[in-house]
């Protein structure tokens, strides 16, 4: 898709493969919250951007050239061609999914922002998980101001790990907030989060449930959302009732990765996106 630059903000011309509401309503992330004019507002990357589709073209702002092109085009994974994914690839419900979910993009989001969000989000619906991680923020993120509100980045390892239990259980995090405090410790000590990017998938895998409160569908989650991990394939109760649904194939967290490694090949956590979205919002599960 072109791109031009207008009045402080990035246009992207023809975007039939971004549709705020598929990328920011689906579960991966947790900030970007929808206005009432439509418009979604969030923080990524300690920024502020209003992300607006008007018509077929999508509006960044405030975005610079070089924000877009240092930030924001690698996060919402513009470099990606959607529209040729699965292409031709003969699975009828996937193609259904695709069709459906039409603007749906894998984000890629900051890795410790996403390993502490999907810690919280055990066993939790989106809008409490959205509420308790703006008031982790709110307790601990960088403040900055834009057009006269106050916001806040997300916390780094080490002031997460200056929050004590009591001061996570504040903020709602419930029994999660010992598993929280360890693992935003682990990291401030050293646990190098971006390193994983090099090592195979099931290495990295390995290597993430090692932190407190990580297990294999978190560990997924940060892998495809954050850590470039496209055959990453979350496996949630939910996504399980996907599969034995729409394939009839039930199984473990390792023979349904296997399974949908085999079927959709090295981009099967798209696929996930996909099916999951159009399972949801249509009530297959």
């Amino acid at each position: 898709m072109d791109v031009i630059y207008k009045d402080g903000r990035a246009i992207l011309r023809e975007a039939a493969e971004f549709e705020p509401a598929h990328i920011f309503d689906n579960g991966q992330c947790f900030r970007f919250i929808r206005q009432a004019d439509g418009a979604y507002h969030g923080v990524a990357h300690g920024r502020f951007l209003c992300v607006e589709k008007n018509g077929a073209d999508v509006s960044l702002s405030p975005c610079s050239r070089d924000e877009f092109e240092g930030i924001w085009n690698g996060y919402f994974d513009l470099g990606r061609d959607y529209a040729k994914l699965f292409a031709g690839c003969g699975d009828r419900a996937l193609l259904e999914g695709r069709k459906y979910g039409q603007g749906l993009r894998v984000l890629n989001q900051e890795p410790f922002e996403t390993l502490i969000s999907f810690i919280i989000s055990a066993n939790n619906n989106l809008g409490r998980i959205r509420g308790i991680v703006d008031r982790i923020c709110k307790a601990c993120g960088e403040p900055f101001e834009y057009a006269g509100r106050t916001y806040h980045a997300f916390p780094t390892p080490g002031r997460l790990a200056t929050l004590d239990v009591d001061g996570f259980a504040g903020c709602g995090c419930g029994y999660r907030s010992p598993y929280l405090r360890e693992t935003a410790r682990q990291v401030a000590d050293g646990f190098d989060l971006e390193a994983l990017r090099s090592l195979p998938y099931g290495e990295a895998k390995k290597q993430l449930m090692r932190l407190k409160g990580v297990g294999p569908k978190v560990a997924d989650c940060v892998l495809l959302f954050s850590l470039g991990k496209a055959d990453a394939f979350p496996a949630d109760v939910w996504i399980k009732r996907v599969m034995k649904n729409l394939y009839g194939f039930e199984g473990n967290d390792r023979q349904v990765y296997a399974f949908a490694k085999k079927k959709f090949g090295k981009n099967a956590g798209i696929a996930q996106q996909y099916l999951f979205y159009y399972a949801r919002e249509n009530k297959l599960v």
